[in-house]
């Protein structure tokens, strides 16, 4: 158990959500070192891996992971941070890849209805083309 205390700001969120968000590496490993909870939501469920996620800071996103993190956190929209990271993206894939590879589900639901790989089919993104295949068969078959 952790002796560190863990300050939050009003919305919630913690010294490690902040890191997380700059990608401050140094400050993310000390803070997962002295037990802080990777999962901690702030008040709008948003993890750190979902502000890793929005700001592309994939290399924190790795050490959230590595350090604990959940996967697939859903925030009080649905959102998990894939699909956070696939409206972030902007075409590049690696944060995709690396959040695919621990298990995220391209297919999880946000609150509306959408999901990871709708939106990047709607946009054009291949991302999911693995997934293209399987999708179609159980649309059409």
């Amino acid at each position: 158990m952790s002796n560190y205390e863990v300050r939050l700001d009003r919305g919630g969120r913690s010294p490690l959500h902040y890191a997380a968000l700059e990608g401050d590496l140094q400050e993310i490993t000390h803070l997962l070192e002295q037990g802080v909870d990777p999962n901690i939501p702030d008040k709008k469920g948003f993890t750190a891996l979902h502000f890793a996620a929005q700001q592309w800071q994939v290399q924190a996103a790795e050490m959230l992971l590595n350090g604990g993190a959940e996967v697939d956190p859903r925030n009080k929209y649905g959102n998990t941070p894939l699909m956070v990271a696939t409206h972030s993206s902007q075409g590049r894939d690696d944060l995709i890849e690396l959040l695919r590879s621990r298990g995220a589900d391209p297919f999880a639901e946000t609150s509306d209805g959408r999901t990871p790989f709708g939106l990047a089919r709607l946009v054009g993104y291949n991302f999911f083309a693995d997934l293209e295949e399987r999708e179609d068969r159980n649309h059409n078959g």
